[in-house]
């Protein structure tokens, strides 16, 4: 039997590609409902260090899940590789659409007039794509690479550490 791996959706992500190496895959629009359904179905639930999102007006990030859930999930294996290729894709400094564990990676972040946060590369070039958005950090995998390729701005190659946890028995 396939064991099941909850984590953040949509299809195509790095969260995506990792679980799918380790079994099935349950896939989740938010990390909340990633976690809801591993804590119901007591499957794995794999998630990156590099988490982060914004939950009631603050950061929330890996290590905050972590500590707050120790006494319901248990880390059962670490380990790290690299993310997908990644670029940065620009227009102008008008809007860019980012993942917020990407932005540390775009130093000049503050002179986009406006920065829109979304909840993955795959969002964010989708936004880039329908042109409501002048600029996006997004797997390179993604893009087209005829009509793409003039607004590459910088290319990345990160490492991502990645964090299998297991329920814990006895909680639901």
């Amino acid at each position: 039997m396939c064991e099941i791996i909850a984590t953040l959706g949509p299809i195509g992500t790095d969260s995506h590609r990792q679980a799918e190496r380790l079994g099935g895959v349950s896939l989740h629009d938010t990390f909340q409902a990633a976690v809801e359904y591993a804590k119901k179905h007591k499957t794995k639930l794999l998630v990156p260090a590099g988490f982060r999102e914004t939950r009631e007006g603050r950061l929330f990030s890996w290590v905050d899940f972590h500590f707050e859930n120790l006494e319901t999930v248990e880390l059962e294996k670490v380990w790290f590789e690299e993310t997908m290729p990644m670029v940065l894709l620009h227009k102008s400094y008008s809007v860019i659409a980012i993942h917020p564990s990407t932005s540390s990676l775009v130093p000049e972040l503050e002179r986009y007039k406006q920065i829109k946060y979304v909840r993955s590369k795959v969002e964010a070039y989708q936004l880039f794509k329908q042109g409501e958005v002048s600029a996006v950090v997004t797997s390179n995998c993604l893009i087209d690479e005829k009509n793409d390729h003039t607004h590459i701005k910088t290319c990345f190659n990160p490492t991502m550490v990645w964090c299998l946890y297991k329920m814990k028995s006895g909680d639901v």
